[in-house]
């Protein structure tokens, strides 16, 4: 399960993104002592519509495939601390969700990456190939050109934001024949272009690390997270997801095949 910390002051809020979902910056109790967490305030639509249960499943899911994701927890935000932001941000409060939020530890250091990085570069930090799968295993179309969603640390690349991953309209399996990958989760990705100008034989031996991960993934590694959401009533598709990873790990072999020829 996630821990779940307090928050016991506002630092700022994040300088990318607008409108009523831009994050806060709150320091956090922890029991390593206060830390500064990147906070998303969702309102009870958008959580109704599994935004948190997404955030909290990805978050988990990417460390089975190897990727880098900053440390996350639910964090409650007391009433009292909403009095001390500055008054333009009070709405926001007032529009979210009263439940537990979810949030992650600020990177520092970590900026975003921008897309013209030289391959050799990124390759050191992370495997283009298993962020390109993993993104079309959990559906998410949210990490392009434009919006990387992808920190940068002189070490590691960290993943970050996965709201409208693992949507239901996306992950509804096929009632014959076999499902195909929608070309917004190719195309678009980040690092389609780079995959793309791979040779033949470079080709041939990607996926090879994420097949097996898929294959070995243990899926009820995810239980006690979908229980902590369901316990603070913020899951009500735990079933659908997990009949879809069940589903792609059975047909994995395909699955990866599909990638690759994606990139034909």
């Amino acid at each position: 399960m996630l821990p779940i910390y307090d928050a016991i002051a506002f630092v700022g809020v994040v300088s990318e993104g607008v409108g009523h979902n831009r994050p806060w910056i709150l320091l956090v109790n922890t029991p390593e002592g206060v830390k500064q967490y990147v906070v998303k305030l969702f309102t009870t639509q958008q959580v109704q519509r599994n935004v948190l249960t997404s955030e909290v499943i990805c978050n988990v899911l990417a460390r089975e495939f190897g990727l880098s994701v900053p440390p996350a927890a639910l964090i409650n935000i007391p009433e009292e601390l909403s009095l001390t932001v500055p008054p333009e941000l009070q709405p926001q409060f007032d529009m979210a969700d009263p439940r537990p939020k979810f949030g992650t530890e600020v990177l520092v250091s970590a900026p975003s990456y921008i897309p013209g990085l030289p391959k050799t570069q990124i390759n050191k930090r992370i495997s283009l190939d298993t962020l390109y799968a993993f993104d079309n295993l959990i559906k998410n179309a949210d990490r392009g050109q434009f919006k990387t969603n992808l920190l940068m640390t002189p070490d590691l690349a960290y993943l970050i934001d996965h709201e409208f991953a693992l949507q239901e309209a996306d992950i509804q399996l096929p009632k014959q024949g076999l499902h195909q990958i929608d070309d917004k989760f190719l195309r678009q990705h980040i690092f389609y272009p780079l995959l793309r100008k791979g040779s033949r034989q470079t080709k041939s031996e990607y996926f090879g690390e994420f097949f097996e991960c898929l294959r070995l993934l243990n899926i009820h590694n995810l239980t006690p997270y979908f229980q902590q959401l369901i316990h603070i009533g913020c899951c009500s598709n735990q079933q659908e997801i997990t009949r879809w990873l069940n589903e792609m790990k059975r047909n994995s072999v395909t699955f990866v095949n599909q990638l690759r020829g994606s990139l034909q």
